[in-house]
């Protein structure tokens, strides 16, 4: 278990470009949700009409890990939440408010039996509809905080009560209320977040817990890179549950030895350089834009940032939490 109290060292760990940054506020992108302090608290590719837009050119971001919620630590989960509580009240209040918004990296239940289910005492609780409805109810309890997800590598993992890939997506999308498994939101003036999550867990073609991202997610973010140039003001954040090839991150290779599968669609030899050149060519992701993985490994805070010998590359933060206790 990793509770929120210790996800919340997120905001320490982070850079402060990347855990709070400046600077939001009051155009439309088609295809985005606009940001809101007000609005209600769930996912949307393309919910702009009741969004409340920021009035200031500031904004905040919480970045929740690796959550893996158990059922029977709640109390745990909700101290940590409430170490979020106060910073967002603090952006929220005041004459110049910012704009806010939370982004959960996946992974949101514990990959085992949780004594949820008490017709079957080896259900794992990840995947599960049980578990996705627990996390929307926690998420949307960050006082009006809007929230997005990108999944997880566990996060389709409801083997026993799902068949199929696809009706397990179905449900993790209905249950928070996503339209499609990406997302992006406009936090700030010409500032986006942009997410994509893996689609197949059954059906991969290795590793189930390869965090392989589809051909459809891929060409819309080309697309938006695309209609969003650098050139004409535009800044974005890129959040995935695991990082992409050539990102020069340091803190993986022992990892990888063991699992291989920790790089974002690693196994697909003409998709796993696609996301580094991406971000190489469009200068949107220049500097304060991230990719995140968070992992469940002890690691010192140099390694998890990258060396990267392009100075024009983009910022890329790999944060460690601590072993489960």
């Amino acid at each position: 278990l990793i509770p929120p109290v210790v996800a919340a060292a997120l905001l320490i760990l982070l850079p402060p470009t990347a855990a709070f940054v400046t600077p939001a506020a009051r155009s439309m992108v088609s295809g985005c949700s606009r940001n809101s302090a007000t609005s209600t608290p769930s996912s949307s590719s393309s919910s702009l009409d009741d969004a409340v837009v920021a009035s200031s050119d500031e904004y905040t971001i919480g970045i929740l890990g690796d959550l893996h919620i158990d059922p029977r630590k709640m109390d745990d989960y909700i101290i940590g939440r409430s170490h979020f509580l106060s910073i967002f009240d603090e952006a929220k209040s005041g004459e110049k408010q910012r704009g806010v918004a939370l982004i959960s990296l996946g992974d949101l239940g514990e990959p085992k039996n949780c004594e949820h289910n008490p017709d079957n005492d080896s259900e794992l609780f990840a995947g599960t509809t049980a578990c996705h409805e627990l996390a929307a109810e926690y998420l949307a309890g960050f006082d009006g905080v809007p929230y997005e997800i990108v999944g997880g590598n566990h996060d389709l993992e409801g083997l026993h009560e799902f068949d199929t890939d696809e009706a397990n997506l179905d449900m993790y999308l209905k249950a928070h209320r996503k339209g499609s498994p990406q997302f992006c939101r406009e936090v700030a003036r010409k500032t986006l977040l942009v997410g994509m999550g893996p689609t197949i867990f059954r059906n991969a073609t290795y590793i189930s817990h390869e965090v392989a991202i589809d051909r459809e997610q891929i060409s819309w973010f080309e697309n938006l890179l695309r209609t969003h140039p650098a050139e004409d003001g535009w800044k974005i954040f890129v959040f995935t549950h695991a990082p992409c090839i050539g990102s020069g991150l340091r803190i993986l290779q022992e990892n990888q030895v063991v699992d291989g599968c920790c790089w974002l669609n690693q196994n697909d030899d003409e998709l796993r350089t696609k996301f580094i050149k991406l971000v190489r060519q469009h200068r949107c992701i220049k500097d304060i834009s991230i990719w995140v993985r968070i992992t469940r490994i002890v690691s010192p805070y140099q390694p998890s940032i990258p060396w990267m010998m392009d100075p024009h590359s983009p910022a890329v933060v790999h944060v460690s939490l601590p072993k489960p206790l």
